[in-house]
């Protein structure tokens, strides 16, 4: 595999282009849980979650990816990117990265989805995330409080859906 030729070609990439490596990302890391995660939250986290409720989930997220990417590629506006980073990207890929690491350590057995969350999820919001900024799309503090609202969005969906908290 030539990754300088890999690297080469996202480098040109601009924003609006770039934001399609999410969805195609997503859906490589719900194929990577999607066999196992509900047996690792049955034992782990809550038997009330169900496989019904996984593909429910992830078969909606992989959309939302997709519509979202699409949304952005049309109206790329500060706007529309603020709601995408704090509600659809920053949760399922940065905190997401957390989730996975967090829960393989907490109870010694490997969390379907650590894999693309430790390999494909940082370099993605790294590289998304600074052509948000690069091109002027999301700033610094607006940046700031949409990385906390995902933060607790993350924390609220996980414990919901995946603990069954509340």
């Amino acid at each position: 595999m030539n990754f300088d030729l890999i690297a080469h070609w996202v480098t040109g990439l601009s924003f609006r282009e770039a934001v399609w490596l999410f969805p195609f990302a997503f859906t490589l890391h719900v194929l990577e849980e999607v066999r196992q995660f509900t047996t690792w939250a049955n034992r782990h986290a809550s038997p009330l979650f169900t496989f019904q409720e996984y593909l429910k989930i992830h078969i909606a997220g992989v959309i939302v990816a997709f519509v979202a990417a699409a949304v952005i590629w049309f109206f790329p506006n500060k706007v529309i990117i603020f709601i995408f980073f704090t509600f659809i990207f920053t949760p399922a890929v940065f905190f997401n990265i957390f989730f996975h690491a967090g829960a393989t350590a907490a109870f010694g057995a490997y969390c379907p989805g650590l894999l693309t969350a430790l390999t494909i999820y940082p370099p993605l919001f790294y590289f998304i995330s600074r052509l948000a900024f690069s091109e002027g799309l999301l700033a610094n503090k607006l940046g700031w409080i949409s990385f906390a609202i995902a933060g607790v969005v993350h924390l609220a969906d996980v414990s919901h859906n995946v603990f069954k908290a509340w």
